[in-house]
């Protein structure tokens, strides 16, 4: 029994319990609070200690920074007592400070083994005794013509001081009430300045700059003009021109969002299509939140200008939405005609729109427009139609005779028309009709099919009708002059002739049309050709024909 205790015993003492030491990783937080001047010409520096850390400190107190002969000197005030968390006081004879000369402004520090902590700069102005008292801490701001009041002690100053503000030299009326504790006057215009400074001027020695009181500094605050209009698309800029003041310290508000200013603001940067397209609009000043009194509204479709290029479109057949742009579209937005998708095509050149239709039943419909913000249908209908072709009528029967076919065409749209041994593509159509010329074919009769472009597939809709043209064979019936030395014209006639090749002997001649005939073309007699008798012969397709003449090279 005691072998246990004894073994158990020793199993406690060899399990070793590792403590971690804690890493206090938060910063030192103080701020710097300000100052209040005590009897016996005494001023308390004030600050407060939020935050300390396990950083060992080496150093505290306030730093100042002063004017002296024209260089900027910077002196320390240390506290002797340990920092603590909470307020620190410093407790110093007024005469110290002015011995600093013209003090600017001065903060609270704390100086650690591995970095020094400031609080914010505070502004301070001793130049010489003074009978009056300025409670500290007090921040002016407003906008000019504003009244404002600071408060402290200024007994006897109405009577003894001129008030200036910034550099100008002009007086600024004051007055001092509430037993002498309100001393206020009205803001003057700020001529773009972002702030200046207050001072009192000894009535006595007025001619003396190093007589200037400092009391406080003021802020001005800017203001803005609404926007121009208060509808505006996504990718524009939103321009708020200062009215008042100076806007770079201002905020633009657009819905629950406060933007730094910027004087042309891109929207896009900043909105998004599921926080919706209608925001509140205004402006922080660094006091007041001024709210337009209309809301921002993101520029979207108007359905009564919205119209189509052609009032009707075929099945998988296309037309342009007029009056539509890209930059009225705000997030993913959807097509339909009726309940119908369709597909919206984007011309980047003009920012404009094609419909391709689907398969669609014949019918009317309106262009729905639809996103997360809106559903918008246009007053305009677009008409889907079949193609129908009723009649085709021929000139003649020859190769490059017109044809016209009549129908629901639509114009200005593409068509083509195939034929068993060839086609004609790129047909633009006036209303109800289409033309072509007969191209090169066998002779006999060839049905008609009509087409038009798919533009969701690229690719043509056949349409195949109960029509047909009937061709006459070609023919080459003859030709003059029957002889001529190198560059002879010779005219060659028959029907259909201008598609034929022409051949002189086994040479390939090239052939001119003439005028709008297709019954003559001319060909030129080359200069290499060596005297002698020579067959004209035409080809068209597999069929080769000649006449019984020859043509008689002769020399030159």
């Amino acid at each position: 029994m005691r072998c246990i205790v004894l073994l158990f015993l020793t199993q406690i003492s060899c399990n070793k319990v590792e403590t971690i030491p804690f890493e206090d990783t938060r910063p030192i937080q103080l701020e710097t609070h300000g100052f209040e001047i005590i009897p016996d010409k005494k001023i308390s520096l004030l600050s407060n200690v939020l935050y300390l850390n396990a950083d060992k400190i080496i150093e505290h107190g306030f730093e100042f920074i002063s004017i002296n002969d024209g260089k900027e000197v910077i002196k320390n005030f240390q506290i002797k007592t340990p920092a603590a968390i909470g307020r620190m006081i410093l407790t110093l004879d007024e005469s110290v400070l002015n011995d600093l000369g013209y003090v600017q402004k001065f903060r609270y520090y704390i100086k650690t083994t591995k970095n020094d902590i400031y609080g914010q700069y505070l502004q301070y102005y001793v130049n010489h005794s003074q009978d009056f008292m300025v409670h500290p801490n007090q921040s002016l701001r407003g906008y000019s013509g504003d009244e404002l009041t600071l408060k402290g002690n200024f007994k006897d100053v109405y009577a003894r001081y001129d008030l200036y503000i910034g550099k100008s030299n002009d007086k600024i009326p004051f007055t001092v009430s509430n037993n002498n504790i309100d001393l206020s006057f009205k803001l003057p215009p700020n001529g773009q300045t972002e702030s200046a400074y207050v001072y009192l001027v000894s009535k006595t020695n007025s001619e003396d700059a190093d007589h200037r009181y400092y009391l406080t500094e003021v802020t001005y605050l800017a203001r803005l003009n609404p926007p121009e209009s208060y509808i505006i698309d996504i990718y524009s800029h939103l321009t708020l021109s200062a009215k008042e003041g100076l806007a770079y310290r201002t905020s633009i508000l657009i819905g629950d969002q406060l933007i730094p200013y910027q004087q042309f603001l891109r929207l896009y940067d900043y909105l998004k299509p599921e926080n919706g397209d209608s925001y509140r609009i205004g402006y922080f000043n660094g006091r007041d939140t001024i709210i337009f009194p209309q809301k921002l509204q993101l520029a979207r479709p108007d359905t009564k200008e919205i119209y189509f290029q052609t009032t009707r479109v075929h099945p998988f057949g296309s037309t342009k939405v007029m009056g539509l742009r890209s930059y009225q579209l705000f997030g993913p937005t959807s097509f339909t005609l009726g309940t119908y998708p369709v597909q919206m095509g984007l011309d980047t050149q003009v920012g404009s729109y094609t419909l391709s239709a689907g398969d669609l039943p014949e019918g009317e419909y309106p262009l729905t427009i639809k996103n997360m913000n809106y559903e918008l249908i246009t007053e305009k209908k677009l008409k889907v139609e079949k193609l129908k072709v009723n009649k085709l009528i021929q000139n003649s029967h020859e190769m490059g005779s017109q044809v016209t076919i009549s129908g629901n065409f639509i114009k200005g749209q593409y068509y083509s028309v195939h034929l068993a041994d060839n086609g004609i593509y790129g047909i633009v159509a006036e209303e109800g009709l289409i033309r072509f010329a007969i191209p090169v074919l066998k002779s006999g009769e060839h049905e008609v099919t009509v087409g038009y472009w798919n533009e969701i597939q690229s690719n043509s809709i056949p349409v195949h009708t109960n029509l047909s043209i009937q061709v006459n064979p070609f023919t080459y019936t003859g030709f003059a002059p029957l002889k001529g030395s190198g560059g002879t014209a010779i005219r060659l006639k028959g029907k259909s002739i201008a598609f034929a090749t022409i051949y002189l002997g086994g040479n390939q001649i090239y052939s001119s049309q003439i005028a709008n005939t297709y019954d003559e073309v001319l060909v030129t007699l080359p200069n290499y050709l060596t005297p002698g008798q020579y067959k004209i012969s035409a080809r068209l397709a597999d069929r080769w024909l000649q006449v019984p003449e020859v043509f008689e090279v002769t020399a030159l």
